[in-house]
């Protein structure tokens, strides 16, 4: 399967590297200003470098301009004049619009205006931010890392400031921590009542799942599908989680999850056959109908397909004596004999034939059976209220699910209760 093939970072975040305007040098400025922090302090030497570099940036002149920068960077001994120095620089990388030296100018007027102590945290947001996409585009990921992390730790409000971090963190080797950074924006987006674009999930979901970390792949997934409930989302969202959680004893009830929101469909033949194939030794009514909604959908071809054409003509004769069967194994279930195996079978009995009120019934007298297996009495439950109208029963039976394989799916199973695929 290669759903995570449709991911992508904001469309490869999309990245231009704005103009970089540092504010003109103190010394530049008329004498009754206050200034916003300490003034430089410049030698006359740097000071009469620095005015003819900036009489060749007014003019247009790169060439010169660099000369004079060259000359002033000669002269620099302070911190104050080192700054001074790297703002014009900058300016004059800017006007000949080389990003390999403007990323460098940058980063030198971040060094000096650290050590001059110039930088205000608006002006480090700002700088450390231009940082970032420079060092992204360069694709130097651990200078990106910590680009990113300065310009959030000054307060950057950029939108994608996070999302780069996250990218970077992932290509650093580090998808745990890139999925943290991912989820706590999203948090933070959604207690503010702000939308967050669904790519952001959608990267989050494929970091993880590359990295085979089925927690936070629930964890963002789950956050991903209550904003954007689309089929598409929950086809891959659960698929894809099939394929990292590895858990063989959930995978019927996945399957009959993916069926019941509708995202069955979206996916490939081989999860229609693992489903009959799950099913018709004991409910050839449901491996039918399974089959058939595949041949409807255009999966299944039983021409071609030997295992549909042959998994059908072993059930479809055993239809009729396994409906006769239903009145005598829902007795058994309610009577003092029943086992919690015996009732859950009568459950699943008629959940294949979609009478989910009393498949209902039949996974509650399971549940009270002794050595039930609440988890998973639990989820059926659940499913089978939601297709049967009674929504808060089944967020009920849901949320009783905490934990160990089925919590999981429960989780998913409350999303889509609120939030039905569209």
């Amino acid at each position: 399967m290669n759903s995570t093939s449709r991911y992508a970072l904001l469309a490869a975040l999309g990245l231009a590297v704005a103009a970089i305007a540092p504010e003109a040098p103190a010394f530049a400025k008329k004498k009754e200003e206050a200034p916003a922090k300490p003034a430089l302090k410049l030698s006359d030497a740097v000071r009469k470098s620095l005015s003819e570099a900036e009489t060749a940036l007014k003019s247009k002149d790169a060439a010169a301009a660099e000369a004079a920068v060259n000359t002033a960077r000669s002269l620099a001994k302070t911190p104050d004049e080192q700054y001074a120095v790297a703002q014009y620089q900058l300016n004059g990388a800017q006007l000949t619009g080389d990003q390999a030296k403007l990323s460098t100018a940058l980063d030198e007027l971040i060094t000096t205006g650290e050590a001059a102590g110039q930088l205000t945290p608006e002006l480090r947001a700002k700088y450390y931010w231009f940082q970032t996409q420079f060092a992204y585009q360069a694709r130097n990921y651990a200078k990106t890392e910590a680009a990113a992390s300065a310009a959030i730790a000054a307060g950057s409000q950029e939108p994608d400031v996070y999302v780069v971090l996250a990218d970077a963190q992932n290509r650093n080797g580090k998808p745990a921590e890139a999925i943290a950074t991912l989820q706590k924006v999203i948090d933070a987006k959604a207690a503010a009542g702000q939308s967050v674009p669904t790519e952001w999930y959608a990267r989050g979901a494929d970091m993880a799942s590359r990295a085979k970390l089925p927690a936070p792949f629930v964890k963002i997934t789950t956050a991903w599908l209550t904003a954007y409930p689309m089929k598409q989302n929950w086809h891959d969202t659960l698929f894809i989680y099939r394929q990292i959680s590895g858990a063989a004893e959930t995978d019927l009830d996945l399957l009959r999850l993916s069926r019941a929101v509708g995202a069955l469909p979206l996916s490939a033949q081989v999860n229609y056959l693992d489903y009959a194939l799950a099913v018709y030794l004991r409910f050839p009514n449901e491996a039918v109908d399974v089959l058939n909604e595949g041949i409807a959908a255009g999966k299944l071809n039983p021409a071609t397909s030997k295992n549909t054409s042959e998994i059908l003509a072993l059930s479809k004769p055993k239809i009729a004596a396994d409906k006769a069967s239903i009145p005598s194994a829902l007795s058994a279930a309610a009577g003092p004999k029943a086992t919690y195996k015996s009732a859950l079978t009568a459950g699943d009995l008629v959940y294949g034939y979609k009478d989910f009120a009393k498949a209902a019934e039949m996974y509650k007298l399971a549940l009270a059976k002794p050595g039930a297996d609440a988890a998973q009495a639990n989820f059926r439950l659940g499913l089978a209220l939601a297709q049967a109208g009674d929504k808060e029963g089944a967020k009920a039976a849901f949320g009783a699910v905490q934990s160990g394989p089925y919590a999981p799916l429960a989780t998913y199973g409350k999303i889509w209760v609120d939030h039905p695929a569209s």
